[in-house]
Order: structure tokens, then C-alpha cells, then sequence
């Protein structure tokens, strides 16, 4: 989870404003095979935290 935490976070700020060094736009640095990788560990993380939250809140 900190691995795809950390990943997530580095390509956060370059995914929405591109890379303003070389002046690349974003959908030139990320496609849609980027996308969905990046959902599939969004929605890891996700999925963890819920079901612990769920377990902390039971008790």
C-alpha cells in the first residue's frame, strides 16, 4: 500500500498539470493504460482502508 501510496502521490501533480520543464501537457505524458493502472491501485488502497475502518468501527 505505501508503495502505490507514494506512486500515486509523485505522478499526482504531473498527471494534472504536465511537465512544466519541457512544456509536455498531460495526456503527452500519460495515457490510458496509465489510467487504469493508476485506478487499479487507488482502488487497492481503497479497498484496505475501508475494510479496516469497517473492522475499527465495530468495535
Amino acid at each position: 500500500m505505501a508503495r502505490y501510496s507514494r506512486r500515486l502521490r509523485r505522478e499526482r501533480e504531473p498527471s494534472m498539470y504536465g511537465d512544466e520543464e519541457s512544456g509536455t501537457p498531460p495526456d503527452e505524458l500519460y495515457d490510458c493504460e496509465d489510467a487504469l493502472e493508476a485506478l487499479e491501485m487507488a482502488k487497492f488502497v481503497y479497498d484496505r482502508i475501508r475494510k479496516l475502518l469497517d473492522e475499527y468501527l465495530r468495535q
